[in-house]
């Protein structure tokens, strides 16, 4: 399965290291949650990781990028994945494809969610030890956040893919000006050439 974010920015394997120190510095069950997985292969090398110690989650539409919730669909938040669709195609993302290739090497803590994001997305989640947000639009972004923010448990990893300046402004100034405010979380990393920034909860 396809990860874009190793093929992009590398992003993947600074959250895949994250979810290995998991390992270690929790001796409970390990749950976690992507959000816009695209091609899944995000989720399933987790899953592989975690196979025997947790549960990853993964969000998505299996249909495309949901262009329609920006406010400007000539933006980059609004046309990011067109790039990637025209690369590797469309064939791949649905959930039966990808449901398929997890069942087929065994892979059943991953568990996929489809349809949009909204801010009880998580309500049956108990609660969480990583999330990754990359889901590109602010609006999404912000009910992706609702959903988990409460979910995640202390000294539990978030990661924010796109927030960086000067890629997606809207992103960069929500997560400044409201998520970084609230007192919840200590960054742990800002990978710019990596278009990812982590924080861990600390209260």
């Amino acid at each position: 399965m396809i990860i874009l974010n190793r093929i992009g920015n590398n992003a993947h394997d600074i959250c895949l290291d994250y979810c290995k120190r998991l390992l270690t510095e929790v001796s409970t069950p390990l749950i976690g949650a992507e959000f816009g997985i695209a091609y899944g292969g995000g989720v399933e090398s987790i899953g592989k990781i975690w196979r025997d110690r947790g549960t990853i989650y993964g969000f998505d539409t299996f249909e495309g990028h949901p262009k329609h919730l920006s406010s400007d669909l000539e933006s980059l938040e609004a046309t990011c994945m067109d790039g990637w669709y025209d690369q590797f195609s469309r064939d791949k993302l649905s959930y039966e494809y990808q449901r398929s290739e997890l069942d087929r090497q065994g892979l059943d803590n991953v568990i996929l969610k489809k349809g949009l994001v909204n801010k009880n997305s998580c309500k049956d989640i108990p609660y969480l030890n990583y999330v990754l947000l990359d889901l590109d639009i602010l609006e999404p972004m912000k009910e992706g956040y609702e959903s988990v923010k409460n979910k995640i448990v202390k000294d539990g990893y978030l990661f924010f893919h796109d927030v960086i300046p000067d890629h997606l402004p809207k992103l960069n100034d929500w997560f400044f000006g409201e998520v970084m405010v609230s007192g919840l979380w200590e960054i742990i990393g800002q990978w710019e050439d990596n278009y990812l920034v982590g924080v861990k909860r600390i209260c």
